[in-house]
């Protein structure tokens, strides 16, 4: 297991904290935002879309083609950190940069959304499944944890959070990821066929719903499809098939 994973998310939420006591984000935010604006927009709209579920879900299968045990991890991630980051918006239930600060005064990519910001939910997706892959391809985890952290700064690049929304919630993100795996190496049932197989359908499922997704971003539509056809096409050649033909020799047996 990569150690570097739960320090990193440590010192996201650390630096967090710093951000928080020192104040001053409105001014941060819009100097990040004014200084990511010099790369395209078209760049930032598909880091982004790399922080988006359902991309992450077809990321996530891509990699459990290879790695089945990384199946029921990503399934009890994905739930737990669903609940954690609707408990924290609805909790907060802070505003956003448009909500604050007037039109022309950062740059917006994409949706002008002014609620929910804390956590930011693109940041934890991100992190987790970088903290997944990152713990299981050890061999690349730098590359995958830089990845990562480029999809959750590209919140503040499209306007849409605080530096704050995405440092506490890339943390989380990277933390829940670490707890879930080493929580579930003492638990047989995560690893279990039939939680596998739940598991198996479900990110199956969101992949091919990638491929009718609207993130509402521009230029995102042609990764948005090919990951989704990547991934079926891969899941199913190793998951799918190799369980078809079990199936059919216990049946023939």
């Amino acid at each position: 297991m990569n150690n570097s994973t739960p320090i990193l998310g440590v010192a996201l939420l650390f630096a967090g904290l710093l951000l928080w006591l020192q104040g001053g984000q409105a001014a941060l935010f819009i100097q990040l935002n004014a200084l990511t604006a010099t790369l395209p927009d078209w760049l930032w709209a598909n880091l982004t879309l790399l922080a988006d579920t359902l991309w992450a879900v077809a990321a996530l299968l891509i990699a459990a083609s290879y790695r089945p045990r990384l199946l029921g991890q990503a399934l009890l991630v994905l739930l737990v950190g669903g609940l954690i980051v609707h408990l924290g918006k609805a909790g907060f239930d802070a505003a956003r940069p448009a909500k604050v600060l007037a039109e022309d005064a950062f740059h917006i990519i994409g949706p002008t959304l002014k609620h929910h910001s804390f956590p930011s939910g693109h940041a934890f997706t991100a992190m987790a499944a970088a903290g997944l892959l990152a713990m299981t391809f050890t061999r690349f985890a730098a590359i995958i944890l830089v990845v990562g952290l480029a999809a959750a700064v590209s919140r503040v690049a499209v306007g849409a959070h605080w530096p704050l929304d995405v440092l506490v919630g890339g943390g989380l993100g990277l933390l829940t990821a670490w707890g879930c795996i080493v929580w579930s190496n003492n638990r047989a049932w995560v690893h279990s066929n039939g939680w596998r197989f739940s598991a198996m359908c479900l990110l199956t499922l969101a992949t091919l719903a990638l491929a009718f997704h609207d993130d509402r971003y521009p230029d995102t539509q042609l990764l948005t499809v090919v990951t989704s056809l990547l991934a079926l096409v891969i899941a199913g050649q190793r998951l799918w098939w190799p369980l078809w033909r079990l199936i059919r020799q216990t049946d023939q047996n």
